[in-house]
């Protein structure tokens, strides 16, 4: 009944270091491109987990696609903040400031004692934005030289999958439909993306099937998603993956394979290799994915209207859907065509839910195909309040220098 039933059962200690010693290991898209999210030391600790995976390491091409396709509006995004960090330390200061001034104005209280607390308080205000200025300083620029890159390219050579022939593809978007339609995990929460997007997920899992059976080798796989289309979550909980999935990698392959999520094989990782696991990249892994989880679940992008569109110029109005009050949130949308090169783009809130907060709104591009627009509550303790957002944006190419990257403005409402 056991091996009638095997994917119902993890594998026990001596099966799981075997796989471990002698099994190939895969990552999805997101597990590298948090590599630019990350501090340096939880980023040098996920590399160093993978050197002992070395001639065993192995990308689906859909990965692949997804982090050349992303990687420089992740990189971008990561820079912009330090903007945010700065912003957030200016809105203290004057804070601090502004309740001092108030506190000096009860006479009760001795002018030494708001005058003390106000140079303490501004006194750690001013280390903390020196220290972010350092930060910003040393951050590398990732577009110009990129030893994550570098290192991944040298990592992953000659260890990339196929794309999808024709007739596959055109299999697998049947399929990929059909799980979407009928919720069979992986990716069907992904419906809202758009193109071809809802179905990534789908395509890595069809990739990684058919080489673990072609190599008869046991597979990890490390994810940062944490959705209940890859994760067995009753109550709120996540026990493990999906049955669904095991199953279905047993029946296929007939091989084992082995599902992380990214803090946890970092953790295991530390403990195979003998070394004391860093708790700190541990929590920045699980604070990026809460991060990365929030926005996802609380913005939908309803629709893209696309107006004029070519190579040179696109404009348009995205429709969102805030269904959650936050301080701040992200929606993307899509040129189409492409564009020549990265685009100046600008961004405005044309309609918005009632009660809105004094806001900034700013949008940015690193890639010709993509967009971001970003908006921020400006009063504090104020939250942008849930309901559909309309933004009209314009992306402009310039002729004259086509190199022209200044691709991102910032409007602050009054």
């Amino acid at each position: 009944m056991k091996n009638q039933f095997a994917w119902y059962f993890k594998p026990d200690d001596a099966e799981t270091k075997k796989i471990w010693e002698q099994g190939l290991l895969t990552l999805d898209a997101n597990v590298l491109l948090d590599l630019y999210r990350y501090h340096e030391n939880t980023r040098n600790a996920i590399l160093q987990s993978l050197k002992s995976f070395n001639g065993r390491l192995w990308l689906s091409h859909q990965t692949a696609e997804e982090f050349f396709r992303n990687r420089a509006k992740v990189i971008v995004g990561s820079s912009n903040g330090f903007k945010q960090a700065t912003d957030e330390i200016a809105k203290l200061r004057n804070n601090i400031v502004t309740s001092t001034d108030q506190l000096q104005s009860n006479r009760i209280i001795a002018a030494e004692v708001i005058e003390n607390l106000r140079k303490s308080l501004l006194a750690a205000v001013d280390e903390a934005k020196t220290n972010i200025d350092t930060a910003r300083d040393e951050f590398p620029n990732y577009l110009d030289k990129d030893p994550v890159l570098e290192e991944l390219l040298q990592k992953f050579d000659g260890s990339v999958g196929k794309p999808f022939d024709e007739e596959e593809l055109k299999v697998s978007k049947a399929e990929a439909e059909r799980r979407k339609k009928n919720q069979i995990p992986p990716g069907y929460m992904d419906s809202d993306k758009d193109g071809d997007r809802p179905s990534g997920d789908y395509y890595m899992w069809r990739q990684i099937l058919a080489h673990t059976k072609a190599k008869a080798q046991a597979m990890i796989l490390v994810t940062s998603e944490r959705k209940e289309d890859w994760w067995e979550r009753p109550s709120g909980k996540t026990i493990g993956p999906r049955q669904e999935l095991l199953k279905e990698a047993h029946e296929l392959t007939g091989q084992r394979i082995l599902i992380y999520q990214t803090d946890r094989f970092l953790q295991f990782a530390a403990e195979y290799a003998g070394r004391k696991v860093d708790e700190s990249a541990v929590a920045e892994i699980r604070a990026v994915d809460t991060l990365r989880i929030g926005n996802t679940n609380a913005v939908k992008v309803i629709s893209q209207d696309i107006g004029q569109s070519s190579q040179l110029q696109n404009s348009g109005r995205l429709i969102v859907e805030l269904k959650k009050p936050l301080y701040k949130f992200t929606a993307s949308g899509h040129f189409e065509p492409s564009m020549i090169d990265v685009p100046y783009l600008r961004a405005e809130l044309a309609d918005s839910p009632s009660a809105l907060p004094k806001y900034r709104i700013s949008s940015g591009t690193g890639t010709n195909h993509d967009f971001n627009i970003h908006l921020k509550s400006q009063d504090f303790g104020a939250v942008l309040p849930a309901g559909i957002y309309v933004f009209e944006y314009t992306a402009r190419c310039s002729v004259d220098n086509p190199n022209d990257t200044i691709n991102t403005v910032e409007i602050q409402a009054t």
